[in-house]
C-alpha cells in the first residue's frame, strides 16, 4: 500500500523533516481552530475552556515524554537542562521577562506563530524577535 509513496528511498533525515512538517501542520490547524494560547487561558472572556485545553495539552506532553523515557525511546541524561547546578536566579528572571513579553505582545509564541501563518505582520515581527533572542540565549551573547 505504501509502496506508491516512494518511502523506501527516504533517508532518516528526510523522514524526520517530513514527520516534523506533518506534526507542525496538524498543530497549526488545531491551534488555529481552538485559538490555543497560554495567555488566553489566564486572561480572556472564555478562559475556563481555554485553560482546560491548555492543561490537557500539558498533561499529554508530560505523560507522553515520561512514557517515551520509560520505554527507552529517548534519553535526557546528557541534556543541558539536566545539570547539577541549576541557575535559579536566571530561571526566575527569564520567566518574568518571558511572561512580560507574552503580555506585551498579547499572546504566547505558539499563538503568534499561528497568527503569522495567517498574515499578521505584528505577530511576524514578534516571532522574528523571539527567534533572535532565543538563539542568543542558547548559543549567543545571553548564553
Amino acid at each position: 500500500m505504501f509502496e506508491s509513496f516512494g518511502f523506501e528511498e527516504t533517508t532518516a533525515k528526510e523522514a524526520s523533516v517530513l514527520l516534523a512538517a506533518l506534526i507542525g501542520l496538524a498543530f497549526g490547524v488545531l491551534a488555529q481552530r481552538t485559538r490555543f494560547c497560554f495567555r488566553r487561558s489566564l486572561v480572556g472572556e472564555d478562559r475556563r475552556q481555554a485553560l482546560g485545553i491548555w492543561l490537557t495539552a500539558l498533561a499529554l506532553a508530560v505523560i507522553g515524554t515520561q512514557a517515551a523515557v520509560t520505554a527507552g525511546l529517548i534519553n535526557f541524561d546528557a541534556h543541558r537542562f539536566m545539570v547539577s547546578e541549576v541557575p535559579l536566579l536566571a530561571i526566575a528572571v527569564g520567566g518574568l521577562l518571558f511572561g512580560a513579553g507574552m503580555v506585551l505582545t498579547r499572546g504566547c509564541i505558539s499563538r503568534l506563530t499561528v497568527l503569522t501563518g495567517g498574515g499578521n505582520l505584528r505577530a511576524a515581527l514578534v516571532v522574528l524577535v523571539f527567534a533572535v533572542v532565543a538563539h542568543a540565549t542558547l548559543k549567543g551573547v545571553l548564553a
